[in-house]
């Protein structure tokens, strides 16, 4: 690879890009100065979807057809699904969504949405409206409007990353219809939350929306731990003329937990680390000490001008901040004594910034007999991560019992910056185009590309100590340029039914979580491809989407130590996943909806530079997985749901098997008046005792048996 990293340029000079993009795009307004002198006519927007449990779209402007004729595996969870369960946090929605397994951060880190899809990390692949979010916190719900799972490599669309596939939160938008919502919810385990889902079109041409929120929240079947916090998320439209249409959101939210540093695991007579039930709901943190912080803010703003019915422009800016203090426990067990170590104190003092500037054209034409949806454009994104030294006092925690610990004795110590810090950059343009052309209304070919000219720096100003010693100050560079491509051929054999075969790629940086190592800033990206068959259709007068695909992604440069030197990192290492995804979503009856989805999956390492390593499965992807939900109306005032969710045994490291786990989940709504609905949700109904992210020696264990029970106010 080479490097090209140029100290010289500035690095605000990306930022400067990107915001003389957004006022140019800006001028588009002009266009429509006139027209909007004029008073617009009164607009009545309507839902283009006809089942409140099936999306028709996904909401990037380069999938240009409906989910059932894009070839790609594509899950959706929609808003209604999400009430319907009494989703508060995006883990909880992602059970909608086989083939996912979440996992302990980097470091062991206690908080953060860290996930894998088909066997590769997604961590860093997670967007909040097309735009990657970089922090380490546990999203909320309560400003979502549509869930987007993407599964497979799929960098043409997402940028660096996405091995395995992505997540994107799609925000609530201003629509110009009026109603009011409100929410309040108490359950087990001090449970207690409340919301408000206020819209209005304000004008002929203005709509606006406000949500907020608050919650003070145990967390089901753990002692100690708390989820508590507040939100708030306004959003605007406006509609300059007939053709322009202006955007643009806010979004705060503000956290103050007390984080889950896990149970320590045992060690059975063959060496295997398991889950001692007896001990699945003690808290072993210092409940005077442990803390975790997030404070997150987010501003977008979009402009999009259609000069005709066939050639359309938009252009979106998003600034993001995310600041986080946080202090856990990493528990372990002691076998000398019974007892558990508790140790010093893991602390994680860190901001992450990112500023994203996004353009895509839109045209529709037609060459010959050949009709085209051609998607072209152009991103601009800075993003930057500053990690603080932290100098803890004092901090020696004395061990606790295994089985009745006491973990509310005084605290005694204290954790404070120490001056130093840690701190990466990565800035990147790229541009991108994608075409579908349509020869007849049976055949369709999509083709796309992406090309990304990045350049990253990674620093340290200080000495740390560590495991293996003092590290003192360093600086690591690296640059290149991605190319990320898809093709897929689609056969429509009825108008309500496709069938595809697709290849794309995707690239990952080593330093794509914003840190590079000596070794790292001189390799190459690795390098995923994926071959996958599918098809999809469109039931019960399109009220229904059911899919099935095969597929196999292979990564044949995975990084990996030299066979021949442990210290080194090369690219030769091989692994593949393939496997099956089947999905159903949808009203099948006006009364009875459903969401399910299963995923097999057959994971193996190929070549590594650990000979023992050869033919095991890959960690934390289990074989099987499965979700299940669905609802009945009974009459006008009743409902009741139910569904299940299973992951199957799979390993999250070379003594730690996890067992297969199926949750059971139940629902009861009643609806009081034209205003007042009643919903009774139970989640964990057998209160398994199982793990949800294990790591090492430790692991945080799944959420307990829960009732809680939601009071909804519509006007």
């Amino acid at each position: 690879m080479t490097n090209r990293y140029k100290p010289s340029q500035p690095r605000r000079q990306l930022l400067a890009q990107a915001i003389s993009v957004a006022l140019a795009s800006t001028s588009l307004t002009a266009l429509a100065a006139e027209e909007a002198q004029q008073t617009l006519p009164a607009v009545k927007v309507e839902s283009t979807a006809i089942s409140p449990y099936k999306a028709e779209k996904a909401s990037s402007p380069q999938y240009t057809q409906k989910l059932a004729d894009t070839p790609k595996t594509i899950s959706v969870v929609p808003e209604q699904v999400l009430r319907d369960q009494a989703v508060t946090n995006l883990r909880d929605a992602l059970r909608n969504v086989s083939g996912i397994t979440m996992q302990a951060g980097e470091g062991g880190a206690a908080a953060g949405d860290n996930l894998s899809i088909r066997g590769f990390d997604a961590t860093n692949d997670l967007y909040v409206d097309g735009v990657r979010d970089i922090g380490a916190y546990s999203r909320d719900t309560f400003n979502l409007e549509q869930l987007e799972v993407t599964k497979g490599p799929s960098s043409t669309v997402s940028g660096r990353g996405s091995a395995g596939g992505s997540v994107n939160l799609v925000s609530k938008t201003a629509k110009f219809e009026d109603f009011k919502r409100g929410t309040v919810m108490v359950g087990s385990d001090s449970q207690l939350r409340a919301t408000a889902d206020i819209n209005g079109a304000l004008s002929n041409n203005l709509a606006g929306r406000i949500n907020v929120m608050t919650q003070d929240s145990g967390v089901p079947g753990r002692d100690v731990t708390e989820n508590k916090g507040s939100g708030f998320a306004g959003a605007l439209t406006y509609l300059l003329s007939e053709k322009t249409t202006l955007s643009g959101g806010v979004t705060y939210l503000d956290q103050d937990n007390i984080p889950d540093g896990g149970v320590p695991l045992l060690t059975n007579a063959n060496g295997e680390r398991y889950l001692d039930e007896a001990t699945a709901e003690n808290y072993y943190g210092v409940e005077n000490r442990d803390y975790d912080k997030n404070e997150i803010t987010t501003f977008k703003v979009a402009v999009e001008h259609n000069f005709s019915d066939t050639l359309s422009l938009r252009n979106q800016t998003f600034i993001g901040t995310t600041e986080t203090s946080a202090a856990f426990t990493r528990p372990s067990f002691d076998s000398s004594t019974g007892d558990v170590r508790r140790g010093g104190v893991k602390g994680r003092d860190e901001d992450r910034d990112i500023i994203s500037n996004q353009t895509t054209l839109r045209s529709d034409f037609v060459s010959g007999s050949i009709k085209h949806n051609l998607v072209t454009g152009i991103d601009i994104t800075q993003e930057e991560y500053i990690n603080y030294e932290l100098l803890p006092t004092n901090d020696n925690p004395p061990n606790v019992e295994l089985y009745n610990p006491v973990t509310d004795d005084p605290y005694g110590g204290s954790i404070t910056r120490a001056g130093g810090q840690r701190k990466g950059t990565y800035d990147a343009v790229s541009l991108f185009a994608s075409d579908t052309l349509t020869f007849t209304p049976q055949w369709l070919v999509t083709l796309g590309v992406r090309v990304e000219d990045y350049e990253q720096e990674y620093s340290q100003n200080y000495t740390s100590q560590g495991r293996g010693g003092e590290t003192p100050p360093f600086k690591y560079e690296a640059s290149d340029t991605l190319i990320s491509w898809n093709a897929a051929i689609t056969y429509k054999p009825a108008e309500n039914g496709s069938i595809y075969v697709g290849v794309g790629n995707s690239q990952t940086p080593l330093g794509s979580n914003l840190t590079l190592s000596s070794d790292q800033q001189n390799l190459d990206a690795e390098e995923d491809q994926i071959l996958e068959l599918g098809t999809k259709w469109e039931l019960f007068d399109a009220k229904v989407l059911a899919s099935a695909a095969i597929f196999r992604s292979e990564k044949t440069n995975a990084s990996t130590n030299d066979v021949d030197n442990d210290d080194v990192l090369v690219l030769e290492g091989e692994q593949v996943v393939q496997g099956l995804e089947l999905g159903i979503n949808g009203t099948i009856t006006s009364k009875w909806a459903i969401i399910a989805n299963y995923t097999y999956t057959d994971s193996e390492i190929k070549d590594s530079g650990d000979p023992e390593e050869v033919g095991e499965v890959i960690f934390n992807t289990p074989e099987h997985s499965a979700s299940l939900w669905t609802t009945y109306q009974i009459d006008r005032a009743w409902q009741v749901g139910g569904g299940l969710q299973y992951i199957g045994e799979y390993e999250n490291g070379s003594t730690t098997e996890l067992d297969a786990t199926t949750l059971l989940s139940a629902a009861a709504s009643f609806q009081a008046t034209d205003n007042l609905k009643l919903q009774l949700n139970a989640n964990n109904l057998s209160d398994e005792k199982y793990l949800l992210k294990p790591r090492g020696s430790r692991g945080v264990p799944g959420t307990g048996k829960s009732v809680a029970l939601t009071a909804s106010l519509e006007f």
